[in-house]
């Protein structure tokens, strides 16, 4: 029976040589379409998934306004993880990505001068930021 079904099929092809070269050659795109996009979903889902307890870590990002638009960059300021730990007492922070010489001015809410906290300089660790919370 199922010989038959591709004597038939084999028969339509050698008959209907163009139409039969569109139909493959949109299969064929399609599938290629289709394995593509899996490829890159499946890469996409298994970012840091190596790390354990994978589904409890966030990478915190900054945002900067420019004139030419809003960026993110990677990594927080140096004095951030104190002022976590004082709004999230359930988050542990694990390590800081970088610090290369920044320093962060906290603007004055009233008349007073702005707030300049300490500078670092010269100093790079290559670490991530991740906020772990604990359940």
């Amino acid at each position: 029976m199922i010989k038959n079904y591709f004597k038939i099929a084999f028969r339509n092809i050698i008959r209907h040589k163009g139409y039969s070269a569109i139909n493959i050659s949109g299969l064929t795109i399609s599938v290629a379409a289709c394995l593509l996009i899996f490829v890159v979903i499946q890469y996409e889902l298994s970012f840091d998934t190596f790390q354990p307890n994978y589904k409890n870590i966030y990478r915190l990002v900054t945002q900067e306004n420019r004139p030419e638009g809003v960026t993110f960059n990677p990594g927080i300021a140096t004095p951030a993880p104190g002022a976590l730990r004082l709004d999230f007492p359930q988050a542990k922070i694990a390590a800081l990505e970088s610090s290369y010489g920044s320093q962060v001015t906290v603007p004055a809410e009233h008349s007073g001068a702005d707030k300049k906290l300490p500078k670092i300089s010269g100093s790079f660790f290559w670490n991530r930021n991740i906020l772990t919370y604990s359940k």
